[in-house]
């Protein structure tokens, strides 16, 4: 019995970590940004890997894609799911947006916008098709299947839950959209309150699959399928 709880532990562990690491990426690398750099804003959380706040960006994309590739359920399904929204994850952060840069940047560094400036160079153009790949799959992921393997008989802590993880989905999807629309407008508008709209809502569906919020009793059977 105490080998179970200690792996239920591990489990919600895992699912916590990611909850809180996605949850505050794009308030750090906001705050962390302005505080170095005075840069009020960004066009895309993505434009951050071009401040002070790369390192940040880059870390935290790599961890919580190895976090979620290492995430387990009963379904085969699911650990696939998994596994290539991890990899996508990491392909956010290693393959970065083509070169954007603030304007407080160029004032003080003018020829970073130049094509001889070296971080201009690297594997660009391939950004946004991991960044498709993986809101796609943790949309299904949050909106689908956390919802899976609920009893009929479900107690109301793990109800409340699959709402919560509904109410996630729909806010990740209309962000989606309003994304969508403003890149397929190309006119130059900041997406970036509603990239963190997504973001936040999907750090906080796994928390509450981490049972941070709403978990079952000590001891429940819910708790242990968790």
């Amino acid at each position: 019995m105490r080998k179970n709880s200690d792996l239920v532990v591990s489990y919600l562990t895992l699912r916590q970590m990611i909850g809180g690491i996605g949850l505050l990426m794009p308030i750090f690398v906001r705050l962390g940004a302005f505080w170095f750099e005075h840069i009020p804003a960004t066009e895309s959380i993505s434009a951050y890997y071009y401040t002070s706040m790369r390192d940040v960006f880059v870390s935290t994309l790599v961890l919580v894609g190895i976090l979620i590739a290492c995430y387990r359920s009963p379904s085969k399904f699911d650990n696939a799911l998994g596994i290539v929204a991890g990899l996508a994850a990491i392909g956010v952060g290693l393959f970065p947006v083509d070169p954007v840069f603030a304007s407080e940047i160029l004032q003080r560094y003018p020829e970073m916008a130049e094509k001889k400036c070296y971080v201009n160079r690297g594997v660009l153009g391939y950004h946004y098709i991991f960044v498709t790949i993986f809101f796609a799959l943790c949309f299904v992921m949050v909106a689908f299947r956390f919802t899976a393997f609920t009893p009929p008989n479900a107690e109301k802590e793990m109800r409340r839950r699959n709402l919560i993880y509904r109410i996630c989905g729909a806010v990740m999807l209309v962000s989606f959209i309003i994304i969508s629309v403003q890149f397929l407008r190309g006119a130059g508008e900041s997406i970036f309150w509603p990239e963190t709209a997504a973001v936040i809502a999907f750090g906080i569906a796994w928390l509450v699959k981490g049972q941070t919020f709403l978990a079952d009793k000590p001891g429940s059977p819910a708790r242990l399928a968790s």
